[in-house]
């Protein structure tokens, strides 16, 4: 029931951050505080969310790349130093997720299911 409670809720970041900033330019994005804050905020919920599945769990979703998702948590204590890597979590990273979590939500329901 974690489970899919966690990937529920990466499915959910991940199209919310999608949503704020699928018209943003790089130089928008970084130059808007309201959105770039925003989405800072989603992608370090959606890293812990990450961090907190399961490893058995994380196992069965290997097109996933829990290590990239790793480095944004770690990248996200400092943004300012790294913005060409929270850049490309927002436009790639995050994109990418949320298609294999779509994928594997067909192909894996019980994976996602909050029934007990």
């Amino acid at each position: 029931m974690l489970t899919g409670a966690l990937l529920g809720l990466m499915e959910q970041l991940a199209l919310n951050i999608i949503t704020l900033t699928e018209e943003s330019s790089e130089r928008e994005f970084f130059d808007s505080r309201i959105t770039r804050s925003q989405t800072l905020m989603m992608l370090g919920n959606l890293a812990k969310a990450c961090s907190n599945l399961p490893p058995s769990a994380c196992e069965r979703l290997p097109q996933i790349d829990w290590a990239a998702w790793h480095a944004v948590k770690i990248a996200l204590a400092n943004p300012d130093q790294h913005p060409l890597q929270i850049w490309v979590a927002v436009k790639e990273l995050t994109p990418l997720t949320l298609q294999h979590l779509y994928d594997y939500k067909r192909t894996q329901p019980q994976l996602f299911s909050m029934v007990m």
